[in-house]
């Protein structure tokens, strides 16, 4: 198979059993955008197993973080889960590829609005569920956008205002707000 045919149809191709360590190496050559993921275990400050996430935008790791059975999330580095995985994978990870993710709100949510704000510094967003449920919308939005939703909602916590979750979050601000409005009408946060 050729260079062509592996770039072409690249998502079904990668076999991520290879360990993590490669996959990002193949990941950054093909200049691949999504999320790796793996339950995984033996995280020296986590109990028991949990979530790891590594956010790629262009094959570069933007981001990486564990999401513990509680729901807690926890920062950590690329280096750190590549020697986990060696050490104790490799895990079963799992990639979600992502163009530029574009939100579309199904057609019930269309017309509200969030507001700007003029040069003020803008609304802290507070959670108003503890978590975010989406599955009675699995067919309105696709995976991609499930995830997007998840990371904004996941860092809402009543402190950050929109401006600080758009400069944490590796989306482009216009998605952030999207799906902040989305999260507004389905009263998962709220602004204080």
């Amino acid at each position: 198979m050729g260079e062509g045919d592996v770039s072409k149809d690249w998502n079904s191709q990668i076999d991520l059993s290879v360990g993590l360590a490669f996959s990002l190496k193949a990941f950054e050559m093909y200049r691949k955008s999504g999320v790796l993921m793996a339950e995984v275990r033996s995280v020296p400050f986590v109990r028991g197993a949990c979530q790891a996430y590594l956010e790629l935008i262009q094959g570069k790791v933007v981001q990486c973080y564990l999401i513990d059975r509680k729901g807690e999330r926890y920062r950590t580095t690329q280096d750190l889960l590549v020697q986990l995985d060696e050490a104790k994978g490799p895990f079963a990870w799992t990639f979600q590829a992502s163009a530029d993710p574009v939100f579309a709100a199904p057609p019930a949510e269309q017309g509200f609005q969030v507001r700007a704000q003029p040069a003020a510094k803008s609304p802290i967003l507070r959670p108003l569920v503890r978590y975010l449920d989406l599955s009675p919308y699995q067919h309105g939005w696709t995976p991609q956008q499930q995830q997007c939703l998840q990371m904004i909602f996941s860092l809402v916590d009543g402190r950050r205002s929109i401006d600080e979750l758009k400069a944490q979050i590796p989306l482009a601000p216009v998605v952030v707000d999207e799906g902040i409005r989305i999260l507004l009408q389905l009263k998962a946060i709220a602004m204080q």
